[in-house]
């Protein structure tokens, strides 16, 4: 037996500061047959292993590091035997014992003699043959083969190795008796990267530990080079300047991760840096070699620093300091060659389809013509799948000169940048007078969007183009000027054929567009059930697709919170306008319109009862003006202001404010002129003053004069007032007529709201149709509960009595009351006369309308509200 040094089958010793690797501790414990643990240089393979063996109870341990001198059998056997011999385990009496007498190592004899001199240990120890990727001596390796088929299979053989050893391993993996450590188990978790780091650098801060993870991607001796840096208390930007250029990752890298390729294969790794992980098409491009991918093979099976990816391993992963570390050698040593080589990656990811990363290198080629070349194919596909951090960056590499001459692309930057909540374009791009179908869609959508300015002599195209990012912009901004001329209708195809295609080409930002465009087309018609769902669509779909915290999630929020306000259902309206607020980030983000509904919107469900005392009603109020001081002088759309003005003008007079609401009329006035809310309003104003025939000329004039209204819910409270008016003057038939008509309208839009204010006249009259036939009295019980206001405390009535008043508004007899509660008529008519007394009324009709008013009889549930 050739003699063998005692480094060369001793036990690493442990270093200070080893984190502890419970995870890799336990996939090593789990190792009864073969075990594989494999990584690239700095893994911390070795040491993990080695304090295994060092802390885990077991039947001892061969150890035998490999190296490449173990090309000769005959050492690399001594080895092996010379470790089982020194192993504790192993019994005086054993053969292994014995140094001399063997056959000539790593011969059939000596395989044989030594699998059976294991064979008749009461317990074979474990082997590990640390860096077994070293051995590489054919005959060598075929006696290593014939080793592990052949040996008792309870000897636990650990095999330590930077790539997949040429062992015959597959016949192990299929047999099930392989157990593999791959390098994604020996990475650094988050936390263990936080352990090792803080041991070194207590003073790191909790985004530095994640930086430096992220950017050694848990490479371990990355962590520890970087532990290492950062210990210097003399240098507090070390960890911001910690990366593959280091000189301590840069000495370590080329003393060690390196050494061992070639010309040929440094220099495919420096190319293919522009790009992690590279497809093996792209890096035959980027290196001008066919085999570039046989390359990266090669270098992944002897250092496993490359790591093929995929059911064909049709791409390359190299791990990110590497990168770091060999482009930032190519920038040195060939100046403008990573410039070069991220246009053709641009390039090639047009080509194959991959607009947002066409375009993300495009931005870091620092090329305008080649981000401009990507962006008039990609821009629009980038833009309505929401992939808008390469499309901005790749406009920034275009810029503000080449804008100036790509209309096309200036619209796209407006429409991007409004899109993210920023501000419209001050100057409108320069547009031909004969600009192509293309180009006159990008410029409608622009102009209908509010990205830009509008200009005069637009024509837009009778026919969309047939590219799926162009047509489904076109599709959108004809459902937009649809909406805005009064025509749903006429927006729904357009926003079907929209979202058809988003669905079909995972145009997600466009998705969320049509959904809430889609809901507002149905408020507009009065589809009240699909507002609520094309909303709540709309929000999923944002959250899902991250895009919770652009301006169409706000205005999907707003949407609902306008919905849910009608519903009146306050607390829902607070919890969706905030959490459209909350999406806007911060003040002075997102259309300043947009910001403005929701704080309207905010305020609004306080003075409905969103908070608990009456304060909070008039902080409401309060609310309600300083958003429209805040707007300013900024322009605001129609209906927008139809909705702000309705909800303060009524908050105003409901909380005595008659100059409040005489001004928000001036407003309103002053931003859309004379139309059915601005009539509303002067209703309103009048009813309160008690000017009943003004009041009625002005409801009038809403419903009949001023042509269609803004809001759908606007006739339904100019019924109202007509409804109340006519009651007082003792015109019950006028009364009850304009009271259906407001019920029959307010039905499918769900439009509570307007009752929860009505006087006691239209309370009166829906007690009356409640449970009557049709639209009306299907729809006057949840009027009826809304307009239910505090009056007497529920405790004022006994349990008994309220239990007789709940019978009152059935058809029962004072008998039949008694009968079913078990009770005397005397006492039935005792309680009665006690109710009639506490609630301050006179009859059995004026109970039961107080008792409604009062919150004491719960209206019959004759109306499931859907939506």
């Amino acid at each position: 037996m050739q003699p063998v040094p005692e480094s060369k089958i001793r036990v690493p010793v442990r270093p200070p500061q080893l984190v502890t690797r419970a995870a890799v501790r336990a996939a090593l414990d789990r190792i009864s047959d073969v075990g594989l643990v494999r990584g690239p240089a700095g893994f911390g393979k070795t040491l993990a292993v080695a304090e295994w063996v060092r802390t885990s109870p077991g039947p001892g341990t061969a150890w035998v590091r490999v190296d490449a001198e173990d090309e000769d059998p005959r050492r690399f056997w001594s080895a092996v035997l010379a470790a089982l011999a020194r192993c504790p385990t192993i019994p005086p009496s054993s053969r292994l014992r014995d140094r001399h007498g063997w056959p000539a190592e790593g011969g059939p004899e000596f395989l044989a003699a030594l699998t059976a001199a294991l064979d008749v240990l009461p317990r074979p120890p474990r082997l590990v043959l640390d860096d077994v990727g070293e051995l590489t001596g054919a005959a060598s390796l075929h006696g290593l083969r014939t080793f592990l088929r052949d040996r008792r299979p309870d000897l636990a053989t650990v095999l330590c190795s930077r790539g997949e050893p040429p062992l015959g391993l597959a016949r192990l993996r299929v047999a099930r008796r392989l157990r593999e450590i791959g390098p994604d188990l020996l990475r650094f978790t988050p936390y263990e990267a936080e352990e090792l780091l803080r041991a070194a650098a207590p003073g790191l801060t909790q985004a530095e530990v994640t930086v430096l993870h992220a950017r050694t991607a848990g490479w371990p001796a990355a962590l520890w080079l970087a532990a290492a840096a950062c210990a210097d208390p003399t240098d507090p930007e070390a960890a911001q300047g910690f990366s593959g250029e280091h000189p301590l990752v840069a000495d370590y890298l080329e003393g060690e991760a390196l050494a061992g390729l070639d010309g040929t294969e440094l220099d495919v790794l420096r190319r293919i840096g522009v790009v992690n992980p590279v497809p093996t098409g792209l890096a035959a491009v980027l290196t001008g070699r066919a085999d570039a991918g046989g390359v990266l093979d090669a270098v992944e099976h002897r250092t496993g620093l490359v790591r093929a990816e995929g059911r064909g391993r049709e791409v390359h992963r190299v791990e990110p300091l590497l990168r770091d570390h060999l482009l930032g050698e190519l920038r040195r040593y060939a100046a403008g060659t990573p410039a070069r080589l991220e246009a053709v990656t641009a390039r090639w990811y047009a080509a194959a389809g991959r607009p947002d990363a066409a375009a993300e290198h495009a931005a870091r080629s620092g090329d305008a013509l080649v981000a401009t070349e990507i962006l008039r194919d990609a821009g629009p596909t980038l833009l309505l799948s929401g992939r808008h951090r390469p499309l901005r960056r790749a406009l920034d590499t275009v810029g503000e000169v080449g804008l100036a001459r790509e209309p096309g692309l200036a619209a796209l930057a407006a429409l991007a940048r409004t899109a993210a909540g920023g501000p419209p374009a001050t100057h409108a791009p320069r547009w031909p007078e004969d600009p192509p179908p293309e180009l006159a869609v990008l410029r409608a959508a622009a102009e209908e969007f509010g990205a830009v300015p509008a200009t005069s002599g637009r024509r837009d195209p009778d026919v969309l183009p047939h590219q799926p990012g162009v047509r489904a912009l076109g599709l959108l901004a004809r459902a937009l000027t649809a909406v805005r001329v009064g025509a749903p209708g006429a927006a729904r195809p357009l926003l079907a054929d929209a979202l058809e295609l988003a669905d079909r080409h995972g145009f997600v930002h466009l998705a969320v567009q049509a959904l809430v465009l889609r809901a507002v087309a149905a408020a507009a018609e009065g589809d009240a059930a699909e507002v609520r769902q094309a909303g709540e669509v709309a929000l999923a779909r944002a959250e899902r697709s991250g895009l919770r915290h652009s301006s169409w999630a706000a205005a999907a929020a707003a949407v609902l919170a306008h919905a849910a306000l009608l519903r009146a259902e306050p607390r829902d309206a607070v919890r969706l306008a905030e959490a459209g607020l909350a999406g806007l980030d911060h003040p002075g983000r997102g259309p300043a319109e947009l910001r403005f509904g929701l704080a309207v919107l905010r305020a609004a469900a306080d003075v409905d009862g969103a908070g608990e005392a009456r304060g909070d009603r008039a902080r409401g109020l309060d609310r309600l003006q300083h958003a429209r001081a805040e707007l300013g002088d900024e322009p605001v759309d129609p209906h927008v202001a139809a909705m702000a003005a309705l909800l303060e003008h009524r908050a105003a007079l409901d909380l005595g404010h008659p100059t409040a609401a005489r001004s928000v009329h001036g407003w309103l006035v002053q931003r859309v002129g004379e139309t059915a809310e601005s009539a509303l309003l002067r209703a309103w104003t009048d009813l309160a003053a008690g000017r009943e025939d003004r009041a009625r000329a002005a409801a009038h004039r809403a419903l009949v004069e001023c042509g269609a209204p803004l809001l759908g819910v606007t006739e339904v409270e100019a019924w109202l007032v007509e409804a109340t008016v006519a009651a007082e003057a003792e015109e019950r038939a006028a009364a009850r007529e304009a009271l259906e008509r407001a019920l029959g309208l307010a039905e499918p839009l769900r439009a509570l709201r307007p009752f929860a204010g009505a006087g006691p006249e239209v309370r009166r009259l829906l007690v009356q149709l409640h449970g009557g036939p049709g639209a009306a009295g299907s729809f006057a019980g949840a009027a009826l509960a809304v307009s239910a206001t505090t009056g007497s405390p529920a405790a004022a009535l006994s349990e008994r009595e309220r239990a007789v008043l709940a019978l009152l508004p059935s058809l029962l007899s004072l008998e039949e009351i008694g009968a079913d509660l078990s009770v005397s008529v005397n006492t039935v008519k005792t309680h009665v006369r006690s109710i009639y007394g506490k609630l301050g009324v006179s009859s059995r009709r004026t109970a039961v309308l107080a008792g409604y008013e009062r919150g004491l009889i719960a209206p019959a549930p004759a109306l499931t509200l859907r939506g």
